[in-house]
Protein backbone atom coordinates (compact mmCIF):
# COMPACT_ATOMS: atom_id res chain seq x y z
CA UNK A 1 0.00 0.00 0.00
CA UNK A 2 1.79 3.39 -0.93
CA UNK A 3 1.40 6.32 0.75
CA UNK A 4 -1.79 8.08 -0.49
CA UNK A 5 -3.79 4.50 -0.11
CA UNK A 6 -2.55 5.30 3.59
CA UNK A 7 -3.75 8.39 3.85
CA UNK A 8 -7.29 8.08 1.86
CA UNK A 9 -8.16 4.99 4.05
CA UNK A 10 -7.42 7.02 7.28
CA UNK A 11 -9.70 9.64 6.10
CA UNK A 12 -12.02 7.01 4.99
CA UNK A 13 -11.81 5.22 8.66
CA UNK A 14 -12.57 8.93 10.32
CA UNK A 15 -15.34 9.59 8.24
CA UNK A 16 -17.16 6.57 8.66
CA UNK A 17 -16.30 6.79 12.56
CA UNK A 18 -18.11 9.85 12.79
CA UNK A 19 -20.97 8.90 10.98
CA UNK A 20 -21.03 5.73 13.52
CA UNK A 21 -20.75 7.92 16.82
CA UNK A 22 -23.28 10.51 15.22
CA UNK A 23 -25.99 7.93 14.80
CA UNK A 24 -25.66 5.95 17.75
CA UNK A 25 -25.76 9.20 19.68
CA UNK A 26 -29.02 10.18 17.65
CA UNK A 27 -30.43 6.83 18.25
CA UNK A 28 -29.93 7.17 21.67
CA UNK A 29 -31.28 10.26 21.84
CA UNK A 30 -34.51 8.33 20.34
CA UNK A 31 -34.31 6.20 23.02
CA UNK A 32 -33.21 2.90 21.17
CA UNK A 33 -30.29 2.03 23.36
CA UNK A 34 -27.16 2.56 21.44
CA UNK A 35 -24.74 3.38 24.22
CA UNK A 36 -22.43 0.74 25.21
CA UNK A 37 -24.12 -2.28 27.91
CA UNK A 38 -23.17 -0.58 31.54
CA UNK A 39 -21.89 2.74 30.61
CA UNK A 40 -22.80 6.16 32.21
CA UNK A 41 -24.62 8.03 30.06
CA UNK A 42 -22.67 11.12 30.65
CA UNK A 43 -19.72 9.88 30.29
CA UNK A 44 -20.60 7.92 26.78
CA UNK A 45 -22.16 11.29 25.85
CA UNK A 46 -19.26 13.09 26.86
CA UNK A 47 -16.56 10.61 25.36
CA UNK A 48 -19.20 10.70 21.61
CA UNK A 49 -18.84 14.76 22.54
CA UNK A 50 -14.94 14.43 22.49
CA UNK A 51 -14.72 12.53 19.89
CA UNK A 52 -16.75 14.59 17.36
CA UNK A 53 -14.98 17.68 18.21
CA UNK A 54 -11.79 16.79 17.49
CA UNK A 55 -12.74 14.76 14.38
CA UNK A 56 -14.67 17.38 12.52
CA UNK A 57 -11.90 20.44 13.78
CA UNK A 58 -9.58 18.09 11.81
CA UNK A 59 -11.78 17.43 8.93
CA UNK A 60 -12.65 21.40 9.15
CA UNK A 61 -8.75 22.45 9.46
CA UNK A 62 -8.25 20.07 6.29
CA UNK A 63 -10.60 21.67 4.26
CA UNK A 64 -9.15 24.89 4.85
CA UNK A 65 -5.80 23.62 4.26
CA UNK A 66 -7.45 22.42 0.71
CA UNK A 67 -8.98 25.58 -0.30
CA UNK A 68 -5.40 27.36 0.18
CA UNK A 69 -3.52 24.60 -1.89
CA UNK A 70 -6.06 24.51 -4.92
CA UNK A 71 -6.41 28.67 -4.49
CA UNK A 72 -2.76 28.75 -4.87
CA UNK A 73 -2.77 27.39 -8.35
CA UNK A 74 -4.41 27.38 -11.79
CA UNK A 75 -7.41 24.81 -11.00
CA UNK A 76 -9.82 23.29 -13.83
CA UNK A 77 -13.19 24.08 -13.51
CA UNK A 78 -14.25 20.74 -11.84
CA UNK A 79 -11.63 21.42 -9.28
CA UNK A 80 -13.23 24.65 -8.80
CA UNK A 81 -16.40 23.52 -8.40
CA UNK A 82 -15.57 21.07 -6.06
CA UNK A 83 -13.37 23.72 -3.78
CA UNK A 84 -16.13 25.69 -3.85
CA UNK A 85 -18.72 23.09 -2.27
CA UNK A 86 -16.54 23.14 0.80
CA UNK A 87 -18.46 26.23 2.02
CA UNK A 88 -21.59 24.40 1.50
CA UNK A 89 -23.38 23.75 4.50
CA UNK A 90 -21.01 24.76 7.34
CA UNK A 91 -18.51 23.57 9.40
CA UNK A 92 -18.55 20.10 11.47
CA UNK A 93 -17.57 22.49 14.60
CA UNK A 94 -19.83 24.54 13.92
CA UNK A 95 -22.60 22.19 13.97
CA UNK A 96 -21.47 20.74 16.73
CA UNK A 97 -20.88 23.85 19.00
CA UNK A 98 -24.77 24.48 18.70
CA UNK A 99 -24.76 20.66 20.21
CA UNK A 100 -23.08 21.55 23.02
CA UNK A 101 -25.54 24.35 24.38
CA UNK A 102 -27.87 21.00 25.34
CA UNK A 103 -26.36 17.51 24.60
CA UNK A 104 -29.31 16.22 26.73
CA UNK A 105 -31.39 17.35 23.54
CA UNK A 106 -32.82 15.00 21.87
CA UNK A 107 -33.28 17.28 19.03
CA UNK A 108 -29.81 18.41 18.98
CA UNK A 109 -28.77 15.14 18.32
CA UNK A 110 -30.52 14.44 15.46
CA UNK A 111 -29.97 17.41 14.16
CA UNK A 112 -26.37 16.76 14.37
CA UNK A 113 -27.21 13.56 12.53
CA UNK A 114 -29.03 14.73 9.69
CA UNK A 115 -26.11 17.49 9.00
CA UNK A 116 -23.31 14.45 9.56
CA UNK A 117 -25.39 12.59 7.23
CA UNK A 118 -26.13 15.74 4.94
CA UNK A 119 -24.19 18.49 4.05
CA UNK A 120 -20.96 17.29 5.99
CA UNK A 121 -20.94 13.72 4.18
CA UNK A 122 -21.57 15.87 0.70
CA UNK A 123 -18.69 17.74 1.62
CA UNK A 124 -16.75 14.78 2.16
CA UNK A 125 -17.60 13.05 -0.83
CA UNK A 126 -16.52 16.25 -2.84
CA UNK A 127 -13.49 16.62 -1.14
CA UNK A 128 -12.63 13.01 -2.38
CA UNK A 129 -13.41 13.74 -5.75
CA UNK A 130 -10.88 16.06 -6.04
CA UNK A 131 -8.38 14.61 -4.39
CA UNK A 132 -8.69 11.49 -6.11
CA UNK A 133 -7.12 13.03 -9.17
CA UNK A 134 -4.23 13.91 -7.40
CA UNK A 135 -0.83 12.27 -7.36
CA UNK A 136 1.22 14.49 -5.37
CA UNK A 137 1.78 12.69 -1.57
CA UNK A 138 3.38 16.33 -0.69
CA UNK A 139 -0.29 17.32 -1.36
CA UNK A 140 -1.96 14.61 0.43
CA UNK A 141 0.44 14.89 3.20
CA UNK A 142 -0.21 19.12 3.43
CA UNK A 143 -3.86 18.36 3.23
CA UNK A 144 -4.36 15.61 5.43
CA UNK A 145 -2.19 16.49 8.80
CA UNK A 146 -2.20 13.13 9.22
CA UNK A 147 0.58 11.50 11.18
CA UNK A 148 1.12 8.42 13.67
CA UNK A 149 0.00 10.53 16.75
CA UNK A 150 -2.86 11.80 15.51
CA UNK A 151 -3.94 7.99 14.16
CA UNK A 152 -3.42 6.45 17.66
CA UNK A 153 -5.17 9.75 19.11
CA UNK A 154 -8.12 9.25 16.89
CA UNK A 155 -8.40 5.47 17.71
CA UNK A 156 -8.26 6.06 21.35
CA UNK A 157 -10.90 8.65 21.32
CA UNK A 158 -13.15 6.39 19.44
CA UNK A 159 -12.90 3.41 21.63
CA UNK A 160 -14.11 5.19 24.63
CA UNK A 161 -17.24 5.83 22.72
CA UNK A 162 -17.09 1.94 22.45
CA UNK A 163 -16.56 1.07 25.94
CA UNK A 164 -17.25 4.89 28.19
CA UNK A 165 -18.36 4.15 31.23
Amino acid sequence: MNEIELLRTQLATERRHVREVAASCAATARGVPSAPAGSAPDAWRQACTEYLGCVLEWFDERDARLLELYTRRPAAEADRKAVAALGDGGPGREALERLAADTASHSRWQDLERFINGPWDARRAAVEALLATNPRVADWRAFGGIDADSICRERVLYARCLVSG
